[in-house]
């Protein structure tokens, strides 16, 4: 049943998240519309579909959005990705890295995976994690290059480095 009026079958299962809560809702038709949700949209389930929508609603010239961009490998057409939702062999990721990441950080908000650390892997495995992510920002940096801070990041990683020798 619908949880806005319990009157009707739920049809759509609507997440939201709210500062750091998130809350699901199943929702007949009528209620998922007023509520603002594409109903069209929300029952084209399909990943291929999905990948369509958001990047439709990102592209940044017209050519990107027919596709127009094919694999240097094995011949796969970013319009196909688009209407099946997966890539014809792992070289297509880099021959569609452009539209990629535009894609990546319109769904995730980034292009790169932010996932949470096991607590079981102690301090010794959070500093790794920190020493990574401050080459990271230190090749960043010596690329734009901007030394001061590079020279900022680079004292940093030496901190941490001579912390992680006392944790051993």
């Amino acid at each position: 049943m619908c949880e806005s009026c319990g009157k009707r079958t739920a049809k759509i299962q609507f997440t939201e998240v709210v500062g750091n809560n998130m809350v699901t809702m199943n929702l007949c038709l009528e209620c998922a519309e007023k509520k603002g949700i594409e109903v069209k949209a929300a029952l084209n389930s399909g990943l291929g579909d999905l990948v369509a929508e958001v990047w439709d609603a990102t592209a940044l010239t017209e050519a990107d959005k027919v596709g127009s961009v094919n694999c240097a490998a094995c011949g796969f057409a970013y319009s196909d990705f688009k209407s099946v939702g997966r890539f014809g062999c792992p070289e297509c990721y880099r021959s569609f890295e452009p539209q990629l990441v535009v894609l990546l950080r319109k769904i995730h908000g980034d292009t790169r995976h932010q996932g949470k650390v096991p607590g079981e892997i102690g301090p010794q495995g959070l500093i790794r994690k920190q020493l990574m992510d401050l080459r990271e920002e230190l090749a960043r940096a010596v690329q734009a290059e901007d030394y001061e801070r590079a020279a900022g990041i680079r004292d940093r990683i030496r901190d941490l480095e001579k912390q992680a020798e006392d944790v051993r």
